[in-house]
Parts: C-alpha cells; sequence; structure tokens
C-alpha cells in the first residue's frame, strides 16, 4: 500500500505541475497577444486616410478624421479635428486617440511633432505611385489590428491595377485644373501624373517637382495643351467658364472635360474607377 500511495502522490503533482504550467502558458500569451487583437483609438489627418482605413476593413478603429473626410458614408458622421493642415488639439484629447495616421508629403511636420509630445504615436503613410495604394492598405490593416482584411484589400486592388497597363506611348499633351481662381495644377510628384499616363495622356506640368502649384494662364497655353480637364464639384460653377470664354482664341481642337476629382487624385482603390472614367472621356 506506501508504494502505490507513493505512485499516486506522484501522478498528483505531475498533473498539477501540468496545470500550473499550462495557466502560465496562457497568462504568458494573454500578455503578450499582438495589439491587433484590440484596435487602437486612430485619428485620420487626410480625408484619404480615413478612405483607406476603411477600404482596409478597419474604419471602426477610427474615432476622428479630418475636413472632406466624405468616403464612405460612415468618414463623414466621424467627429472633425480641424483640416489637412491644421488641428484642434483641444477636440483631438477629448477623443483620446493612441495613434494618428499622416500623410507623407502633406501632414505639417509641427503637427505630427505635436501629437507626439501629447503621447499619440504617429504613422506616416507614404503613397508616391499608384503601386503604393496597396502598400498603404497592408500598412493600415496591419496597424489598425487588421492584417487579413488590409492584405486582401490590396490584393484585390493590385489586380484591378494590373488590368489597367500603361500603354507604350502616352503623349496627349494634358492640363489638368485644380482650381480656376487662383489657377492650380498638379505637378510630377503628384499620383495624377501617373493617372494620366494610364490613359495616354501627359501631364504638360510633369516636370514640376511639386504635388501642386500656381500657374499662368499664359504658361498653360504655352504648353499647348490639346486637353484640359478640370475637377468640378456637384452644384458648383463651371470650371472651365474662362476657357469656353476665350474659345475663339484657342485651337478648335482643345478638348475641355470637367469630372468629380475624388476618384482621380485621391489616392485609395477608388482610383481604379477615376482612370476607367477619364480614359472613356479623353479623346
Amino acid at each position: 500500500m506506501p508504494t502505490g500511495s507513493r505512485v499516486r502522490g506522484s501522478g498528483f503533482r505531475v498533473r498539477t505541475g501540468l496545470a500550473v504550467g499550462l495557466m502560465l502558458a496562457l497568462a504568458l500569451s494573454a500578455a503578450t497577444e499582438p495589439a491587433g487583437a484590440q484596435p487602437p483609438r486612430v485619428i485620420a489627418l487626410a480625408p484619404h486616410l480615413a478612405e483607406l482605413a476603411f477600404a482596409a476593413g478597419a474604419g471602426d478603429a477610427l474615432v476622428g478624421t479630418v475636413a472632406w473626410s466624405d468616403y464612405p458614408a460612415e468618414a463623414a458622421e466621424l467627429p472633425l479635428i480641424g483640416d489637412a493642415f491644421r488641428l484642434d488639439l483641444e477636440r483631438v484629447l477629448g477623443l483620446d486617440p493612441d495613434l494618428a495616421l499622416a500623410w507623407e508629403g502633406g501632414t505639417p511636420a509641427a503637427a505630427a511633432e505635436r501629437l507626439e509630445e501629447l503621447g499619440i504615436e504617429v504613422a506616416w503613410i507614404r503613397i508616391g505611385r499608384l503601386e503604393e495604394i496597396g502598400s498603404a492598405l497592408v500598412e493600415i490593416g496591419r496597424r489598425l489590428g487588421r492584417p487579413d482584411r488590409g492584405q486582401q484589400a490590396a490584393k484585390d486592388y493590385r489586380s484591378a491595377l494590373a488590368e489597367r497597363p500603361e500603354p507604350a506611348e502616352a503623349d496627349l499633351p494634358t492640363f489638368y485644373q485644380v482650381s480656376e481662381r487662383p489657377l492650380y495644377t498638379l505637378g510630377g510628384r503628384h499620383i495624377l501624373t501617373e493617372v494620366l499616363r494610364r490613359c495616354g495622356a501627359r501631364n504638360i506640368f510633369a516636370d514640376l517637382d511639386v504635388e501642386a502649384s500656381a500657374v499662368d494662364y499664359e504658361a498653360v497655353l504655352a504648353r499647348q495643351p490639346a486637353v484640359i480637364v478640370a475637377g468640378t464639384e456637384p452644384g458648383g460653377d463651371d470650371p472651365l467658364q474662362r476657357w469656353r470664354r476665350d474659345r475663339d482664341h484657342l485651337p478648335d481642337d482643345l478638348s475641355l472635360i470637367a469630372v468629380e476629382p475624388d476618384t482621380l487624385i485621391r489616392p485609395t482603390p477608388r482610383i481604379i474607377d477615376g482612370i476607367d472614367l477619364l480614359c472613356r472621356l479623353l479623346p
């Protein structure tokens, strides 16, 4: 009997040790669980960043965004914290975010530094080319706790982009008008330059090493565009009225096209729709 008692006691100690080990393992697993299991509270510092968060399946992590964040509809319902260049820090603090999505090349460095001083992590998102929209979807999905959905969104986008390759030649001289007064256009750094190339067109101000710039009316004419594309808002004034008024002094074959700008110039998956529309409208 004593020997059997010792055997049973040993088994009990083994089972107890295994149970304790399992509990410790579970505790360590919980302590080291990826932050993605509980999405951070996030603010988007540009309209396209809010749209990308929703496209990556992580819109529910957003607690605030900036003016003109109007797509999808859920983005327009989020609290506003300012615009792409000026933030209301009191509103930001009231939302208690722990992560801010910043626009590399657009968000002022001083604004990002102030957020970091307040203990808010800043994630810079760079999109300079169409292919980088896919990378942004992956990164945002990862940072906001939806890695699988971000990767799937990127895969879908890249597949759609691959179906729309650049033609061998892109030589249709095209002027893109952001605004009439002052007369603003987009330069070589802006993704629109690549969008135009997908449709066989050439940005006549692609040599400007900037995202956007004011230009002179005479400078536009000197570059002899065959097409003028102007962004327009529903219910707004005709953005091409000056060109139409001066039609007698312009080439007879100059094409004037007005388009809704968001799908053309916002670096999000919807830019595929913008490419398709522009390619249909260009002569």
